[in-house]
This record gives structure tokens, C-alpha cells and sequence, in this order.
């Protein structure tokens, strides 16, 4: 042992094998006891039988397997709100409500097709998660469809229908954008705006 700076000296068994991991290291964590259990599934699956030695072997299978292919835990996932989830679910119906009626008017009323644009909308969130919720949401409204998704700024890029002032399409499609956002967030990720402007690492690992 070094006496100055604590360290141990070249020639210990420390120092031999400073990082090496021991069998406890090997062990699943509890976040990925859901693939495991998953694994165990496909496995009786492949099988066609559910009989205990068919399940015991499995789990030994799954445990092998994440000993030798270890796997990365993933934060777990934020709890949904259920009156979010409502408010969510009637925003949607209704935008998709009117959203259809102005299409269709749109396609039988005489007169050229409108025009369309393609619009920048930068998100406040930086999860992957509600990232893509927002943008599968938005893309189920008819006149609006997301081309692109640049996750790094959070930003998505919609061809939209010029249905008012050409001159305000950027700023009502933008509004589209973080009103669904947001109704997004209270549903799924309630309480994460409270924090900061941005949402990242996957709502901050569900608000730990």
C-alpha cells in the first residue's frame, strides 16, 4: 500500500484486477426481470408445454443468456396520468373529428387543391419515447403528416394543408405541434414540464 496516496501498490492482488467484475456482477438487474420473464414466455412458446420442467429450464436459458450477452437496463418508464389519459384520448378524437370534416370539405368543394407546406416544429421534450408518441399522434390528424424527426434538437418536420392565412400556417401548425405535446405529456409523463424547459433521458429516468 502506498502510504501517501492510499493506492495499492504494483505487486498486490488489488491491483492485479482492479475493474474485474465478481459473479454478483453477472446477475440480472430487477429493470430487466420483464425480459426475462419474456424470455421464459418464448421459450414454453417454442416448446408448446408450460410444464415446470419446461419453465425451469427456460428461466436457466434466460439467465445464461444475460450472463453471457448482458443487457442494458432501461430507466423505467414514467407512470401515466389516468384523467391525462382521458383529456389525451378526446383531444385526439375531436382534432381527428374536425380535422376530417375540413378535409373532406376540402376535396368536394370546387376550386383548386389547397396549397401544402413543409414546417418546422421544435418540441420541448427530448424523449425518444415522447417524441415519437407526439409525432405518431399528429401524424393520425388528416392535413398533417411528420417527414422527418431530428431527436438531437427534438425537432419534427410536418407537410401540413394550407387551410387559412399562408402567411400564419408556420405559426398555427407550430401551436398544433405543443398543443399535442403537451396533452402528451400531462397523459404520459404527468409532472415533467414542472422541472425545466426540456424533457430528456427519457423524462429524467421517470422523475427518478
Amino acid at each position: 500500500m502506498n502510504q501517501r496516496t492510499g493506492t495499492p501498490a504494483a505487486g498486490s492482488s488489488h491491483a492485479a484486477n482492479p475493474t474485474r467484475p465478481g459473479w454478483r456482477g453477472r446477475l440480472p438487474h430487477r429493470r430487466q426481470l420483464p425480459i426475462l420473464v419474456w424470455m421464459v414466455v418464448f421459450w414454453c412458446g417454442l416448446w408448446g408445454s408450460v410444464s415446470p420442467l419446461v419453465v425451469v429450464g427456460g428461466v436457466l436459458v434466460a439467465l445464461a443468456l444475460v450472463a453471457v450477452f448482458p443487457m442494458p437496463t432501461l430507466p423505467p418508464a414514467p407512470r401515466p396520468s389516468l384523467v391525462g389519459s382521458v383529456r389525451l384520448a378526446l383531444f385526439v378524437v375531436y382534432d381527428l373529428l374536425r380535422s376530417s370534416l375540413q378535409v373532406a370539405w376540402f376535396a368536394v368543394r370546387p376550386g383548386p387543391v389547397p396549397a401544402s407546406a413543409i414546417v418546422a416544429a421544435p418540441l420541448r421534450s427530448r424523449s425518444d419515447a415522447m417524441i415519437a408518441a407526439t409525432a405518431e399522434l399528429l401524424s393520425l390528424v388528416p392535413g398533417t403528416l411528420v417527414v422527418d424527426i431530428d431527436v438531437p434538437s427534438g425537432t419534427l418536420y410536418l407537410h401540413a394543408l394550407v387551410t387559412g392565412d399562408p402567411e400564419r400556417v408556420g405559426d398555427d401548425v407550430r401551436e398544433q405541434v405543443r398543443r399535442m405535446e403537451e396533452r402528451v405529456l400531462a397523459a404520459l409523463a404527468p409532472g415533467a414540464l414542472r422541472d425545466g424547459t426540456d424533457v430528456a433521458d427519457d423524462v429524467r429516468e421517470a422523475q427518478r
